[in-house]
């Protein structure tokens, strides 16, 4: 039943919605990580099942994501927290399934051949750009190997931010790279390539939304464990005052430092001049995610990383349906 319910907590300032933040915090953080493992290995087949699956994950997270969010803003138009779970689940749920899955479908129905030929190409020359041997319309990308610190990204994101050039546009300097473009692209089915290009497209976007909403909520935490904190020590005057903009200010202070940082690929000139306005001025839809993906995935690396391995103990994230399948087609024979 809609109303405006009257004497009662905040949903926010509850105890058990800040363990929901919390595990949400760690679970989302985690599956950002596992994806960036993924989307870096340059393998293909088993990789590329298990990408289909962590697709499917990236919607899922994302959408409660959202719906915790959605808890806290329409939390004052509901008597029953039921409800209000179960409804704001069903909205975060259904956009943000619906959301990513047409925007990829969209970015990926609109792509010519020469845009799958350079997705294909460019992660065949991720090694090259990770070892700084990429000239971008002859600017040097990097002036040497990439650093620890953007390795996992580059890795993952290097196709990605390359997709608004032409092959023309990409000299690796390498005879390998050279060698196995010519070996591997003409023997490709327009279906491989299509598979590749939706990985390409599909990365940057649940990679940022991932880390966005993890940052999100993980905001959403602190505050309301810095509003129990100050009724505890009967500060409530402080907390009226502070209330309003305590949320926004962690928010902004959070954002500042995913982006503001910066890394040697994204300040290099061949980004700056060549990728980034090429990348936001034939593909607009795409380019925001990679921008926001190659600032902040290398800015909260190390934590995110920790939490998958300490926390998380490596969850695969994989399709857990693919494996009673498996068992159940091994125990008949």
């Amino acid at each position: 039943m809609l109303s405006a319910p009257s004497n009662k907590n905040p949903v926010h300032l509850q105890l058990w919605f800040l363990s929901l933040l919390a595990a949400y915090a760690v679970f989302e953080l985690s599956f950002n990580h596992r994806l960036l493992e993924l989307a870096g290995d340059l393998r293909l087949g088993e990789a590329a099942v298990q990408l289909n699956d962590i697709e499917i994950w990236g919607r899922v997270v994302s959408g409660l994501g959202l719906a915790l969010l959605l808890m806290r803003w329409l939390d004052r138009f509901f008597n029953s927290r039921w409800l209000l779970t179960i409804l704001s689940c069903a909205l975060g749920l259904t956009c943000m399934w619906h959301l990513q899955k047409a925007l990829v479908d969209t970015i990926v129905s609109r792509a010519d051949h020469a845009d799958m030929v350079m997705s294909f190409q460019s992660h065949l020359s991720t090694q090259d750009a990770l070892q700084g041997r990429i000239f971008l319309r002859g600017i040097v990308l990097t002036d040497g190997p990439a650093l620890d610190e953007i390795k996992p990204v580059m890795s993952a994101l290097w196709a990605s931010s390359v997709l608004g050039l032409l092959p023309s546009d990409v000299e690796t300097g390498s005879a390998e790279s050279e060698r196995l473009r010519g070996t591997w692209v003409p023997q490709l089915t327009q279906k491989q390539l299509q598979n590749s290009y939706r990985k390409t497209v599909m990365t940057p976007i649940i990679l940022g939304a991932s880390l966005l909403f993890g940052l999100l909520n993980l905001c959403q935490f602190f505050a309301g464990l810095s509003s129990l904190l100050l009724i505890a020590f009967r500060q409530q005057r402080f907390l009226q005052q502070c209330q309003s903009w305590l949320l926004s200010l962690l928010i902004t202070i959070c954002l500042f430092l995913s982006w503001w940082p910066g890394n040697a690929w994204v300040s290099s000139p061949a980004y700056t001049q060549v990728a980034r306005p090429a990348l936001w001025t034939n593909k607009p839809f795409l380019a925001p995610f990679v921008e926001w993906s190659l600032r902040a995935e290398p800015a909260w690396a190390n934590p995110v990383a920790w939490v998958h391995r300490e926390l998380l103990q490596d969850f695969q994230f994989g399709n857990p349906l693919r494996g009673l399948t498996e068992r159940s087609n091994k125990s008949m024979f």
